[in-house]
């Protein structure tokens, strides 16, 4: 298994979701095929997406043609190429980061006109990245984020639009909450 692709969070991730084993067998083929896991916080799409990822390696599909990218260090480094030229399978999490962190949030102060200018960047950064996996002929992908909503607001109708038209969207529901025992 390779240990820098799969983070140790995710090492025994298992699942059942019969969208993801129709993935798995695609791209094992030799198929293009590309997911998009919806749903809110904590539903599952990170550990199905590292599920699906971990079968790949487990059935001893190349390491070297897989790659995943957390949306949010998408500006730090990103450049174009790492879409356009990556392996032939790639994960990117978190497309919706932006609003999903304000979200339930009350009246925020704006902020610093630097802190915007770099927000800014990062959303431009994901947008692009979005839109080029999208379009990136003979490539498989998963993607995950919470809603169509805010795909939208965070990528922009029209990236949104063309991510929605290519994959196969499955959209989790929210895992029951823990009961809290209080002594």
């Amino acid at each position: 298994m390779s240990e820098h692709l799969i983070p140790a969070r995710f090492s025994d991730a298992e699942t059942y979701l019969p969208e993801v084993d129709r993935w798995c067998t695609a791209v094992l083929s030799g198929a293009r095929s590309r997911l998009l896991l919806l749903g809110p916080f904590m539903s599952g799409k990170t550990h199905n997406a590292y599920a699906a990822l971990r079968r790949l390696l487990a059935a001893g599909y190349p390491p070297s043609n897989l790659v995943a990218y957390q949306a949010y260090e998408m500006a730090r480094d990103y450049d174009p190429r790492l879409i356009e030229q990556g392996p032939p399978v790639i994960f990117l999490d978190n497309l919706t980061d932006r609003s999903d962190n304000v979200a339930g949030v009350g009246n925020l102060q704006p902020d610093e006109p630097d802190i915007q200018a770099l927000m800014a960047v990062h959303q431009g950064a994901v947008a692009d990245a979005a839109e080029r996996l999208a379009g990136r002929a003979g490539s498989s992908w998963i993607a995950c984020a919470s809603t169509r909503e805010r795909l939208v607001a965070d990528l922009g109708e029209n990236v949104a639009a063309k991510l929605l038209a290519v994959a196969d969207v499955v959209e989790l529901s929210p895992r029951p909450q823990q009961c809290v025992v209080e002594w």
